[in-house]
């Protein structure tokens, strides 16, 4: 593993030719690298003029900057184009072009281009861009490293605050954990694996582990923030989705689970509460708290994790289970998506469990939207028997992509995120919190003193080893203060809705 690579500063110039749908256009940029996102703000200077094919086209000037922090070589910086105009949360209307590109890794050197927006065979224009790295000597962090800008939620381990790097102006969620709650109440194993699975995790639809450190009595966990909201919240606000929206986000859950599918991490946790949307409206999955590790095609585990709409049979019947029980989730989960309620949803828990085990599936009448195949997708990813559902085959995720539901679906085009999502979050700037409860974002955000001593010299082995810096990982003797690691894992432990992620509703412990 290589240490934090180094800085990426970043000019978003100006723009030419671009072609808008709105007669008075506002356009702006979102910048995304490694999950870091930030927005510009509106042009300095808007000019338009009209083509020779008599088109309205228009030159926008931002001069806008940023850095970002560099922790994996080959990282996509990804720029895309949208007008504020246009107040209606279809991106098809508001969206002017996009441009991805790999970032120069020579120290020092300025880079000066115009790109080409894409797709091309729907936009028109381009986009001057100045791109510059520079390599950086990797220390210890610490909070002071940090300003506290707003609280995002809080478990009964601590709390999640968002937070700007100093040096970058990045914004991030800094997870605090107390250590001796973890201690207490037995999470220091589930702490352990939600570190090691943010650790090996690299899909794009995945939060990020950025830094971590920690000072005697707590634990400070760095990761990317996440602005769109809990895919709870929007789903809450309009009931259900259409079906082509679920599939959007279907398609992306499945890209998530399959990678972690593929490095024998077992999720265990699908709902609304741990999907988050970003800016552009493209799913990221958080909580990795439940998380099982080392879980082959043939292994199975016992432990009963999860939250009860979204359990399997076979989790229920403790029978044993593998990764079969994630996709069984999905198939709640689209189910909820499209309908607005899970499948064998009870006020009563032990009714629903009792639907979960018996109960056959049934579908709304009043849906025409809800097509055969998507149907059949249901079944099959609901079959009780996880030997024979969709998914719980030798090939995973590659059976479920070759369903009929999926058809036409370019999974690679899926894997770097080039379809459009079908809804756009309302987010003005890095720093809204519009989409996370007020409940949490109207309190001051202040890392609380701690009031108890430090937890013995014992106890803190179970900590050592944890450090970590972008993709470097150090024991606890490199530094002062040495690293740990995840977000959006359980700040309360348990099995609620809401543990640790943050998004338009209250946190549930």
């Amino acid at each position: 593993m290589s240490q934090i690579l180094g800085k990426l500063f970043v000019k978003i110039v100006d723009a030419k030719n671009l072609q808008c749908t709105s007669n008075a256009p506002k356009p702006y940029c979102v910048v995304e690298f490694e999950k870091s996102e930030f927005v510009t703000r509106e042009p300095i200077d808007l000019t338009h003029d009209v083509n020779q094919n008599n088109e309205v086209t228009y030159a926008s000037v931002w001069k806008h900057d940023a850095n970002f922090d560099v922790s994996r070589k080959g990282s996509e910086l990804t720029i895309s184009i949208w007008d504020r105009a246009i107040n209606n949360s279809d991106p098809s209307l508001s969206f002017i072009g996009m441009i991805k590109v790999r970032p120069p890794t020579i120290n020092g050197k300025l880079y000066d281009n115009r790109f080409k927006l894409t797709p091309a065979d729907r936009v028109k224009g381009d986009i001057r861009v100045q791109l510059m790295f520079q390599t950086v000597t990797s220390s210890s962090l610490s909070v002071d490293d940090f300003v506290f800008l707003k609280l995002l939620g809080k478990g009964s381990f601590g709390k999640v605050l968002q937070v700007r790097k100093k040096d970058t102006g990045r914004i991030y969620a800094m997870k605090i954990l107390v250590k001796r709650d973890i201690v207490e109440r037995q999470e220091i194993q589930h702490t352990i694996s939600e570190r090691n699975v943010l650790v090996q995790a690299s899909s794009p639809f995945l939060v990020s582990l950025k830094f971590s450190f920690q000072t005697p009595e707590k634990l400070y966990l760095v990761l990317d923030y996440i602005n769109g909201g809990e895919l709870f919240f929007h789903l809450q606000k309009e009931s259900s989705f259409t079906i082509s929206r679920a599939k959007f986000y279907t398609q992306e859950l499945i890209a998530a689970i399959s990678h972690l599918h593929l490095n024998n991490i077992v999720y265990r946790d699908l709902k609304p509460e741990n999907i988050l949307l970003d800016s552009t409206g493209h799913i990221c999955l958080v909580d990795f708290g439940l998380s099982k590790e080392n879980i082959k095609f043939d292994d199975k585990t016992h432990t009963f994790a999860g939250t009860a709409e979204y359990l399997a049979p076979e989790v229920l019947a403790g029978q044993g289970y593998n990764k079969a029980v994630d996709w069984w989730a999905l198939g709640i989960l689209f189910y909820e998506m499209t309908t607005g309620l899970p499948p064998f949803y009870s006020e009563n828990t032990n009714l629903m469990y009792n639907r979960i085990l018996t109960s056959p599936l049934t579908f709304p009448d009043n849906n025409p939207d809800f097509t055969d195949a998507a149907k059949s997708l249901c079944l099959g990813l609901l079959e009780r028997d996880p030997r024979r559902r969709l998914g719980g085959g030798i090939e995973d995720a590659d059976e479920i992509k070759r369903h009929v539901f999926f058809d036409g679906v370019d999974w690679e085009k899926v894997n770097s995120k080039r379809y459009t999502p079908p809804f756009k979050p309302h987010v003005e700037s890095s720093e809204d919190t519009r989409n996370i409860s007020p409940e949490f974002t109207n309190t001051m955000p202040v890392d609380t003193p701690s009031q108890d001593a430090p937890i013995s010299e014992t106890l803190q082995k179970n900590f050592e080893g944890f450090s970590y810096i972008g993709n470097q990982t150090y024991s606890a003797e490199s530094f002062s203060r040495s690293q740990f690691g995840s977000y959006g894992g359980s700040l309360g432990g348990g099995n609620g809705h809401g543990d640790g992620s943050y998004g338009g509703s209250p946190m549930k412990f």
